[in-house]
């Protein structure tokens, strides 16, 4: 038999497990979605905070019980003394919605370098975007990412909404500061590999912020981009699309105004960017998160938070981010219009699906089947010992401030 032969029948097997397991997963997600309710699903949308750095508070007990977030944005006041007070609180948290048969909830936290890192007191130095470039070649930055990233892993961080893959320009540098790599060039060498670093140690990365932002503050106000739409193609959105390659899970999404593609209208309520920009043109598969849409910028320009979230679900957002801790409202108002709107309905199924794709690959659910016949559904993963974690942890740390020396030394 030819080698040509014995190719061919490895590539079929190859297709025929993939697509025994494509089947599975499809039917797995089903079945589980069918026994969430409506209120169950569209909990699964929101990323909140939460209170805390030792135990879930009694607040969120109650609160969470009727309706459980899909996710937790961490900040630094999450972040406990040391990384093993931290993976016991994300580990408590985790056990305490397995125990009440609610869907395990993921971390996610935002850790780009430099000023903005929530473990500066616990993990290893992470220098900003700008002085990556300046201390380590791109080969050398990813294997650092991947020792940070395997830091972060120990202590249940799942999503990691980094890397900034805007290239810096007059019109948002002063914004952007040291968080851009810079020129092109940089930003899709470094982006690469920080989330090639990322995944390679079980950590999802975030390209953001789609498709870009001005030195407007959108905390402030809303920022306008007056470029033409080859030119958002060109300078803005193509840095996005080469990266989209590299396996990272989810895009988020900024408040900018983009007029000469939908003229006054935010990107996070654009389905005409969103989807056609986005979606309809590379990413295909993977998380769209709104940023925060408690931000002044919106509220200030007609937008509360009960209508944003709305907006933002039927514009294509997957992952509803906000900076209050309780979301009964904004849940209400989802549930009001998916009671009239069938089309609204399926895009929160559609949402949902692709939170729960996340949380299969990211091993916080996992795939089961069933006794009684030959259908699937999903069960919590395990959840990994405090002190499995900090064995890693302590490799991982140990590793990453050798290298860090090293290439600090190198530059004296």
């Amino acid at each position: 038999m030819s080698n040509d032969f014995i190719l061919r029948d490895e590539i079929d097997i190859e297709e025929d497990i993939s697509s025994k397991k494509e089947k599975e997963l499809k039917c797995a997600i089903d079945t589980y979605m069918k026994n969430l309710s409506l209120d169950e699903r569209i909990a699964q949308l929101f990323a909140v905070g939460i209170d805390g750095n030792d135990i879930l508070h009694s607040y969120a007990k109650t609160e969470f019980k009727n309706g459980a977030p899909g996710s937790f944005l961490l900040f630094s006041a999450n972040i406990a003394q040391t990384a093993e007070q931290t993976a016991s609180f994300t580990n408590s948290v985790l056990s305490w919605f397995i125990e009440q048969n609610l869907v395990p909830p993921f971390f996610m936290i935002d850790n780009e370098g430099g000023d903005v890192y929530r473990f500066e007191e616990i993990g290893s130095k992470l220098l900003s975007p700008e002085k990556m470039t300046e201390y380590f070649l791109p080969d050398e930055a990813e294997q650092y990412y991947s020792l940070i990233a395997l830091q972060m892993k120990a202590m249940n961080i799942h999503l990691n909404l980094a890397p900034i893959v805007e290239v810096k320009n007059e019109y948002n540098a002063a914004f952007l500061g040291r968080r851009s790599y810079g020129t092109m060039e940089n930003v899709e060498k470094y982006g690469a590999a920080f989330i090639k670093g990322l995944d390679s140690a079980g950590v999802g990365a975030t390209l953001k912020h789609f498709p870009g932002n001005t030195n407007a503050d959108p905390h402030l106000g809303l920022p306008h981009l007056k470029d033409s739409q080859e030119e958002i193609e060109l300078l803005y959105i193509e840095p996005f699309r080469k990266l989209s390659v590299f396996g990272a899970d989810a895009v988020l999404i900024s408040h900018i105004v983009i007029d000469s593609i939908d003229e006054g209208v935010p990107v996070c309520f654009s389905p005409k960017i969103i989807n056609e920009k986005l979606k309809e043109s590379f990413w295909k598969n993977g998380l769209v998160i709104s940023d925060d849409l408690y931000m002044g910028a919106l509220s200030k320009n007609g937008y509360p938070p009960e209508v944003a979230v709305v907006k933002a679900l039927k514009a294509g957002i997957d992952i509803l981010m906000i900076s209050e801790k309780r979301f009964s409202k904004a849940a209400a108002a989802i549930k009001k219009e998916a009671q009239t709107d069938e089309n609204f309905m399926s895009r929160i199924n559609n949402a949902v699906r692709q939170i729960l794709l996340f949380k299969i690959k990211r091993n916080i659910l996992k795939v089961l089947p069933l006794e009684e016949n030959s259908d699937y559904t999903l069960v919590p993963a395990q959840i990994d010992s405090v002190e499995e974690n900090m064995l890693i942890f302590k490799n991982a740390k140990t590793k990453a401030d050798l290298l860090y020396a090293e290439q600090i030394n190198k530059h004296r």
